[in-house]
């Protein structure tokens, strides 16, 4: 039980860290307000995005390319709320449950903490 507890706290730790990091990065590097809307920056314009993208993907096993893709969705919302829509579709894009996806974003947002 302390295994999902944990896995949840992780899950909620990396949605706050995508909705509040998302627009800081982003408005770190468009000169913008971070509680701006960042629709309009391509996926190359995203260093702390494609960080991320790399390492969902080495966790999960697919290419960066299928995860890009499946959270851009989720990147242009600024969040990742587990139980969205978006969320939902996001996992299934990439044949893992919502928990494996969370897990996936929880241990790329602490290898990317870390520095490793």
């Amino acid at each position: 039980m302390r295994n999902r507890t944990r896995m949840i706290a992780a899950a909620a730790a990396v949605t706050a860290a995508l909705a509040a990091g998302s627009g800081a990065a982003i408005a770190s590097t468009t000169g913008a307000k971070p509680g701006a809307p960042a629709k309009t920056m391509s996926a190359s314009e995203k260093p702390g995005h494609d960080a991320i993208v790399a390492a969902v993907a080495e966790e999960l096993h697919v290419s960066t390319a299928r995860v890009s893709a499946a959270l851009q969705p989720l990147f242009a919302a600024g969040h990742a709320d587990t139980s969205s829509p978006a969320f939902v579709a996001a996992a299934r894009s990439l044949g893992v449950s919502t928990q494996q996806l969370s897990a996936a974003l929880a241990h790329a947002k602490q290898s990317l903490a870390q520095g490793s």
